[in-house]
């Protein structure tokens, strides 16, 4: 939750399900792929090559009635190692969110969770890259129930009221900096139990809008969320000035409280001042300056149609976390496409889940973290290209009891394209330049190359074959790593 730009459940959707129609879409499915590598455990000495079977059973269901409305997407990974068969697992993939309506106008129930995989010591592919060793891979899966009611007061208010409860774990082997040190990750989970209240002002208020809200979140976990909470109360004001353009200002007082080394405790007013920019239909900027988490921050949120075929997207955050945060907070401020996949809620805009990204280590910490996104997009009728940038900088606050925290930083250029062939038949590809500071890698680069292509066979049953290399330096690895990787498969639905 940042600087006014609140999600869910505060901007949870108030139109009621059922509005494109009444159906159910359940689609089941089953892969089977094949994945070859010259270095399984991803060294830059003693390399072992290795034969990965994966089988991935697959399910995805939409819903859209008069009471549901919603998007599942789950493909657990079954991984069988010819070799190394210590290294077998079982890797949980999936996202999902509904929205049930209890009361038509007035009652609601929203259920969503998503889960990922990523390496924990970092120096890997942040987009696409495959965590082939076992011990250096960190599971997380988190899910948030929410029930709350709202009422509407003809043209002049809205008022929501509800409750959240949110489970977040993070599951991987103890890691460390060096022998005999304290880790710098440790399996960690938490809960939070969360109630708010929002009031948003009319129509009948004509240019000036006003919002007011408050929520306490209090959260049971392990390390630095040991019996910590959060808890916010805010007014902001948008007045708009021209057709496009409005000002914005908010006022309020925050409460935080997190255990660790040391132990951190916020008692702040809050404020910030910005201005929210339509420039089209289907544009929106949102740029904030205030003072939240105990700092002064600014907050960017755009995306724009550049045009007819390009839109550049971009955001900007700085706030205090965790991994196991970031993944909670991540289903506050996004929805789901027709795919599956994670967008923006405000913005519509694809959604890095940043904190399933390989590029950096995964600490248990407490992190001020500095995150800058942009992206610009090209969408024609058979190619599709992106050019994005990535940079993150990552300071600690509070270390999580019987670990070790450390800064670390890094930044990253990719560029991807996909060509269709036929109707059938799909080429895809992508680029990534990254160099990275950070002592569980050192400071050093990453390339990575990847390029594929698909083929649907007949209605239900699709091919791929793919080809990945990734190669990366750093002084705490003892000479380059690369790697290279070969994958087939076949996908069928039913």
């Amino acid at each position: 939750m940042r600087l006014g730009n609140l999600g869910f459940p505060f901007g949870a959707p108030t139109t009621e399900p059922g509005s494109a129609g009444r159906s159910w879409n359940i689609v089941p499915s089953l892969a089977v792929q094949l994945m070859g590598t010259d270095n399984v455990n991803q060294t830059s000495r003693g390399q072992r090559s290795d034969l990965i079977t994966s089988i991935i059973p697959g399910i995805f269901a939409t819903a859209d009635t008069s009471r549901l409305r919603g998007t599942l997407s789950y493909s657990p990974n079954f991984q069988i190692y010819a070799s190394e068969s210590d290294q077998n697992r079982i890797a949980h993939l999936y996202n999902a969110q509904a929205l049930a309506t209890l009361i038509p106008q007035s009652l609601y129930f929203d259920l969503r969770g998503t889960g990922s995989v990523q390496a924990t010591a970092g120096g890997s592919s942040p987009q696409g890259g495959l965590v082939t060793d076992r011990r250096n891979q960190v599971q997380t899966t988190s899910i948030q129930a929410s029930p709350y009611y709202i009422h509407r007061f003809g043209g002049l208010a809205t008022a929501q009221i509800g409750y959240a409860f949110q489970h977040v774990s993070q599951d991987g082997n103890n890691q460390f900096l060096s022998q005999g040190g304290a880790p710098f990750f440790t399996a960690q989970e938490f809960t939070a139990h969360q109630g708010y209240a929002v009031v948003r002002t009319g129509e009948d208020f004509g240019p000036l809008a006003f919002q007011g809200q408050a929520s306490g979140t209090f959260y049971s976990g392990t390390g630095v969320l040991d019996n910590a909470h959060r808890h916010i109360a805010t007014i902001e004001a948008r007045y708009a000035i021209m057709r496009g353009v409005a000002v914005l200002a908010e006022g309020g007082y925050e409460d935080q409280r997190y255990a660790g080394v040391p132990p951190l405790r916020i008692q702040d007013p809050v404020w910030a001042v910005g201005v929210r920019l339509t420039p089209g239909p289907e544009s929106v900027i949102i740029a904030k300056y205030g003072h939240r988490d105990g700092f002064n921050s600014f907050y960017l949120d755009a995306s724009v149609a550049l045009g007819g075929r390009t839109r550049l997207t971009a955001n900007y955050s700085d706030r205090l976390a965790t991994s196991a945060l970031l993944a909670a907070d991540l289903l506050s401020t996004t929805s789901l496409d027709a795919l599956g996949n994670p967008v923006d809620t405000l913005t519509g805009a694809p959604t890095l889940q940043s904190y399933s990204s390989s590029f950096l280590g995964v600490q248990s910490s407490l992190l001020r973290i500095k995150r800058a996104v942009a992206a610009i997009t090209q969408t024609w009728p058979r190619d599709s290209l992106t050019l994005s940038v990535y940079h993150e900088d990552q300071r600690p606050v509070a270390i999580a009891p019987g670990t070790t925290g450390f800064a670390q930083e890094g930044i990253y250029g990719a560029l991807s394209w996909s060509h269709s062939l036929a109707p059938v038949t799909n080429l895809f590809g992508y680029l990534q330049y990254g160099h990275f500071d950070s002592p569980t890698s050192g400071s050093g680069d990453l390339f990575s190359a990847n390029a594929g292509l698909t083929h649907q066979i007949n209605p239900k049953l699709s091919a791929i074959l793919q080809y990945l290399l990734i190669t990366r330096s750093g002084n705490a690895t003892n000479g380059r790593v690369t790697q290279n990787i070969i994958l087939v498969g076949l996908r069928q639905t039913f």
